[in-house]
C-alpha cells in the first residue's frame, strides 16, 4: 500500500532494502529502518532571462522550495497509514543519488546529475524510510552518457573536465561566503546556481514536467534588485522566503547580483553599491567583491549602460 500510494503522488518511486545501501556505506540515520523508498518529482524545463531591474537564480528555484513541497506531499500521501516512517529531503547524510541509482530509475551523468528516461535531470529526490520491510522495486537501467561530452565542453569553468569538481563549479563558488576571484566574478551568471550543464544535455531536450503546480514559476522567481539593497533580511524572507534560492541569505544573492550587473554593464545601481560598501552590516568578503565590481562599472559610459 505504501508503494502504491507514493506511486500515485510522485513521478517516480523505487524501493531498496536498507541493508543493500548499508552494505555499501554505513549511515546511523538508517538504524532501525528496513526499507528505503526513493521518490522523485519533476519540475518544468523553463528558463527565465534576467531583466534590467530584476534577476533570477537557477531554474529549480522558480517554484516554491522543493524541501517543503516534497515533505508535505510525502506526509499527505502517507497520512492514515499504520506505518512508522521518516521523510527526508536533502538535509541529511544518506546519499539520495546513490539510493536512486540503486533503484535503476536514473543514472549518474557526466554532469554529476541524476538522469531519468522521461524527466531528464529536471526532478527532485526524496527518501521515505520505513521501520517495516517492504519488497524491493528495482528496474534494470542500461542508459548512460556514452561518448557524449557536450556538458563537459559547455562548462565555462571546466568543472567537469576530470570528473566533477564542486570547488571549481559555478554553483559551488557562487554559494560560498568568501571573496571571489576576478575570473569567478566574470563567469557567474545567476543569483545562485548554474544551469548550463543541464540545459545543454541531450536527455533534457524534450523534457517538460508541469504536473506539480508548486514548481511552476512564481512572480517571485524574479528578485527585484532594489529589494536586495533596500529590504532587511527579515523583510526579504517575508517576500521571497518560499524559494530555495534564499537558503544562503540575502548578502550572497546581492553579491551575485553585482556580478550580473557587471555582465550587463548596468550602472543604474552604482550609488547603492557604493552605499553598501560603507554599511557596517555587510561582511568584508562582500565589500571586497563590491568594491572591485563598482570600480569596473564606473568605467562604463553612462550611455553604454542604457543600450
Amino acid at each position: 500500500m505504501v508503494y502504491e500510494k507514493l506511486k500515485e503522488a510522485f513521478d517516480m518511486v523505487g524501493v531498496i532494502d536498507a541493508n543493500r545501501y548499508l552494505s555499501k556505506r554505513f549511515d546511523a540515520n538508517l538504524i532501525g529502518y528496513e526499507s528505503i523508498f526513493v521518490v522523485g518529482l519533476g519540475y518544468p524545463n523553463a528558463y527565465l532571462k534576467h531583466e534590467r531591474d530584476r534577476l533570477t537564480a537557477s531554474m529549480y528555484t522558480y517554484g516554491f522550495d522543493y524541501h517543503d513541497v516534497m515533505k508535505t506531499l510525502m506526509h499527505e500521501t502517507l497520512k492514515g497509514l499504520d506505518i512508522e516512517y521518516k521523510a527526508l529531503v536533502d538535509n541529511h547524510t544518506i546519499n539520495e543519488r546513490k539510493c536512486l541509482e540503486m533503484t535503476g530509475l536514473a543514472f549518474h551523468g557526466k554532469n554529476n546529475l541524476m538522469i531519468h528516461k522521461e524527466l531528464g535531470s529536471y526532478f527532485f529526490i526524496g527518501l521515505v524510510l520505513t521501520k517495516e520491510k517492504f519488497p524491493e522495486v528495482i528496474v534494470e537501467n542500461n542508459d548512460s552518457c556514452g561518448t557524449c561530452t557536450i556538458c563537459i565542453k559547455a562548462c565555462p569553468v571546466k568543472a567537469l573536465d576530470n570528473g566533477f569538481d564542486w570547488d571549481t563549479c559555478i554553483s559551488g563558488y557562487n554559494q560560498a561566503k568568501r571573496s571571489l576571484t576576478e575570473e569567478e566574478i566574470a563567469k557567474n551568471a545567476l543569483l545562485m546556481g548554474c544551469d548550463i550543464c543541464q540545459r545543454v544535455c541531450p536527455y533534457n531536450k524534450d523534457v517538460n514536467s508541469t504536473k506539480t503546480e508548486a514548481f511552476h514559476a512564481k512572480p517571485t522567481a524574479y528578485v527585484l534588485i532594489d529589494d536586495l539593497f533596500d529590504l532587511s533580511q527579515k523583510e526579504f524572507m517575508n517576500k521571497y522566503g518560499k524559494h530555495a534560492y534564499t537558503w544562503r541569505g540575502k548578502t550572497i544573492l546581492l553579491r551575485n547580483a553585482l556580478t550580473i550587473l557587471l555582465r550587463q554593464k548596468n550602472t543604474n545601481y552604482n550609488s547603492k553599491i557604493e552605499a553598501s560598501i560603507h554599511d557596517d552590516k555587510y561582511p568584508s568578503w562582500y565589500k571586497k567583491d563590491a568594491q572591485y565590481i563598482l570600480s569596473k562599472l564606473e568605467k562604463f559610459d553612462i550611455n553604454e549602460s542604457s543600450e
